[in-house]
C-alpha cells in the first residue's frame, strides 16, 4: 500500500489496510458471501457503476446498496433466488492507494481485475476498473463505509451477479 506524498500512515495502518483489501478479496473469492457484509459498516454506502457516469457525476450504478442490511438481502438473493451458471471468480486489487486522510475516514483507491472461469471453458477477464473507498475504524476493526466499483467498460457481462 503506498500513501500519498504528503501523507505520514504508520507501518501498523498500512498492515491493517492490506490486510482489509486481500480478506475481503478472499472471501469473495471462496464463496463466503454471508462474511461480505461484514467488511462495512451499518450504514454503507455500496455501488458498482460504469466509469462514464462516475466521472460525470451521475449516480446511477448497476448495483447499488445504501446499508449493510442491504447487502445481506443481495447474498440471500444471491443464495435463494438466483439462477446463474456455476464458476470461479478471482480478484486481483492492486496499486491501493492511500489518498487521503480525512475526519470522515481514510479515502483509499485500488485497482482491480476480476477473472471468471466457468468448468467447461478457459478463464477470461470478466471486468476491471478502480475501487474507490472510504474506510474507518468501526469499534476497532477498520471497514469500507463507502465502497464504488468504477468498472471501465460501458458493457456490462449479464452474469455480474458476485459481489466486485
Amino acid at each position: 500500500m503506498i500513501a500519498a506524498p504528503g501523507l505520514d500512515v504508520p507501518l501498523e495502518l498500512r498492515a491493517r489496510l492490506a490486510d482489509l483489501y486481500c480478506a475481503y478479496g478472499d472471501a469473495v473469492d471462496e464463496g463466503d458471501l454471508e462474511r461480505w457484509p461484514d467488511f462495512f459498516t451499518a450504514d454503507c454506502l455500496y455501488k458498482v457503476m460504469p466509469r462514464q457516469n462516475f466521472e460525470q457525476g451521475l449516480p446511477i450504478a448497476l448495483i447499488y446498496c445504501e446499508s449493510r442490511n442491504m447487502l445481506v438481502d443481495r447474498v440471500v438473493a444471491l443464495r435463494e433466488t438466483a439462477l446463474f451458471v456455476p464458476r470461479t471468480v478471482r480478484h486481483l486489487t492492486g496499486n491501493v492507494r492511500l489518498r487521503a486522510v480525512e475526519p470522515e475516514g481514510l479515502r483509499l483507491t485500488a485497482n482491480f481485475a476480476l477473472f471468471q472461469t466457468m468448468t467447461d471453458q478457459p478463464s477470461e477477464v470478466f471486468l476491471c476498473g478502480r475501487y474507490h473507498d472510504r474506510v474507518v475504524d468501526d469499534a476497532g476493526c477498520l471497514r469500507f463505509a463507502e465502497r464504488i466499483c468504477v468498472y471501465d467498460s460501458t458493457i456490462v457481462p449479464t452474469s455480474l451477479v458476485y459481489p466486485v
